[in-house]
């Protein structure tokens, strides 16, 4: 194979010498000029252990290469640590400080870099360029999802710089457990070239790609993360969040994430797992592997609660079982979420009963919409009766919060796809529900036919600019900023013509409005008290950690409050939700549009003080 042998050719130019050595840079997830210091000071951005990394670090070792010659840099912790620990004196480059020591002391053969999302290549690719004005000749690799899923865009010369630029001098594709290891042997002359699998680089202004992927065994899955001497322990709360459930956590949490499989059953037209792990494959760890890294993470680190990065986290019903069952076999009293989401379809009475049995304070079920038809034109593993089914199941666990994600938006999607997610909740009646607007993610057939169709332009679906409209940085807080003196017309559009095809401006409002009618419209009606307790948390954060001049929020926080029989607190939340609705255009135009007026009014008539 030609293309082959030009690979090979080039990566001994790349690597004279060989590669021994091997520095694994974990960026800065957000960029300066998205980057909030209030909203890091509040430990709201991501602060994930690089478990991919070290996953790779162990498989490295398994291959015979030396621990010694392995290390993992995490700037995205060491910036939020260097935050906390000095705001004043705290400067956002201060990275580049920190990898130039680490390259001067470490001396690596090559650098490996990672791009788990979009909105942080723009930091990927910097830190990459920085590298290379220290040491043009220090080979720098990327990994990664958002690497892997951009290969598809390079269509020619033009596209090389655009999609990866000049700094990365190969990329390794997919989850790498098997072929990263087995490049390096190339490298270093331990196996033929037939071993180049799920590799990329660019010659001579021309790409170069193999995307056949490499052959995995139980030996290659069943890999205990290697986090040579990162802190784990200290990562989340201590320095931010990891998954969606963090408002959960009693005092004292510390928490980190693992992995029980990998990959999904499912192909959704909208998301990129199959993409990066392959069609319908899911790879799965042997139970007792899984448990054994849940009891290093607790013993080494001290960690309490994990949240599962596993995309199918159901996949197999015995095993799955198994799974649960010998977390609680081992007594590891530990807590746990599934933030990423599950299937609905795969969820039993027996599941429900050994997730709540094992920890399970949280999870999230992929919905997605309530329309049945456009869950079979974006290829949804399951359909309106599994929703049912698996909120019945889940009802009889009041332990566990359960909530939906959702999308709207979706291309030719009438308003009446929007009220049929709002129905299918308010039946379902679960805890909450994330709504995000479609987000296009690069290489995946929603986005492919978008790009084609003219409606994305490919420079921001690749550099990230088009950030996600919910979100610690994201479009609804930055309108809601934007419009405290002057609002634009807000009016609830599920109340127009159902066929009708909103515009792309109009999705935002329509956020709005499913978000009332789907979480804080029906809280009236909640009784069940471990519900609002679990509730009242979460009000906690939104009001006075994530939106802290949240009209809405502490309007229907006032509802829970009095509900739980707390009328100080009650009567305070109300008058905050009056001072903000009053001094913010933005909250103004809404409580006009929705009746909240008419609401605040009744709150304020049952809570007055009689005397």
């Amino acid at each position: 194979m030609e293309e082959r042998k030009i690979i090979a050719e080039k990566l001994r130019k790349i690597f004279p010498n060989g590669c021994q050595r091997v520095l694994f840079v974990n960026p800065a997830n957000v960029p300066e000029e998205d980057y909030s210091v209030d909203v890091a000071k509040d430990n709201r951005y991501p602060v994930y252990p690089p478990t991919g990394f070290a996953t790779l670090s162990a498989a490295m070792q398994a291959r015979g290469y030396l621990r010694e010659n392995i290390d993992i840099l995490d700037l995205n912790f060491l910036m939020q640590m260097s935050l906390k620990k000095d705001l004043d004196s705290f400067r956002y480059d201060f990275w580049k400080e920190i990898l130039r020591q680490k390259l001067e002391e470490f001396k690596p053969d090559a650098v490996g870099l990672t791009c788990m999302f979009t909105i942080y290549w723009r930091q990927t690719r910097r830190i990459a360029e920085f590298i290379k004005e220290l040491n043009p000749l220090l080979p720098v690799l990327a990994g990664g999802v958002h690497t892997s899923d951009t290969v598809g865009l390079v269509k020619g010369t033009a596209d090389i710089d655009m999609v990866y630029g000049k700094a990365f001098d190969m990329i390794y594709l997919y989850e790498g457990n098997t072929s990263f290891p087995d490049i390096l042997d190339f490298i270093n002359g331990k196996a033929g070239d037939e071993k180049l699998l799920q590799i990329a680089l660019q010659d001579d202004n021309n790409f170069f790609s193999i995307a056949t992927r490499a052959l995995k065994t139980s030996e290659n899955m069943n890999l205990i993360p290697d986090y040579h001497d990162l802190p784990i322990g200290e990562y989340s709360p201590a320095h931010g969040r990891i998954g969606t459930y963090y408002w959960l956590w009693p005092t004292g949490t510390r928490a980190a994430t693992a992995n029980s499989n990998i990959g999904c059953r499912a192909h959704c037209s909208f998301c990129s797992v199959e993409l990066f792990n392959g069609r319908g494959i899911v790879f799965t760890r042997d139970v007792e592997n899984v448990v054994d890294e849940l009891q290093m993470l607790k013993e080494k680190y001290g960690i309490t609660h994990f949240m599962w990065l596993d995309d199918d986290l159901l996949h197999g019903e015995k095993r799955t079982i198994a799974l649960f069952n010998e977390m609680v076999r081992r007594n590891l009293n530990m807590t746990w979420d599934a933030s990423n989401g599950i299937i609905a379809s795969a969820m039993t009475e027996e599941i429900a009963t050994a997730m709540a049995e094992s920890g399970c304070i949280g999870i999230s079920i992929g919905i997605e919409t309530g329309n049945a038809e456009r869950l079979k034109a974006v290829y949804k593993p399951s359909g309106i009766r599994h929703f049912y089914q698996c909120a019945e199941i889940l009802r009889k666990h009041p332990q566990i919060f359960v909530k939906a994600l959702l999308m709207c938006g979706f291309p030719n999607g009438a308003i009446s796809e929007e009220l049929d997610t709002v129905n299918l909740m308010r039946d379902l009646n679960l805890d909450w529900g994330t709504i995000q607007p479609l987000n296009y993610i690069p290489g995946v057939e929603i986005t492919n036919h978008a790009l084609e169709a003219g409606k994305i332009d490919k420079q921001s679906l690749i550099d990230g600019t088009e950030r996600p409209f919910v979100g610690s940085t994201g479009g609804q807080i930055k309108r809601e900023r934007e419009e405290e003196v002057i609002a634009e017309r807000f009016k609830n559009l599920l109340l127009g013509d159902p066929d009708r095809i909103p515009e792309a401006h109009e999705i935002k409002d329509i956020w709005f409005a499913m978000d009332f009618l789907i979480n804080y419209k029906r809280l009236p009606e909640e009784n069940n008290p471990i519900k609002l307790q679990m509730l009242r948390k979460l009000f906690i954060n939104i009001c006075d950690k994530t939106h802290h001049t949240n009209a809405l929020g502490n309007l229907y926080f006032s509802v829970i409050e009095s509900k739980l029989g707390n009328v100080d607190e009650a009567r305070r939340r109300l008058l905050l939700a009056e001072q903000f609705a009053n001094a913010s255009a933005f909250w103004r135009v809404r409580f006009e549009a929705l009746h909240l007026n008419e609401l605040m009014g009744k709150l304020k008539y049952e809570l007055k003080d009689p005397n």
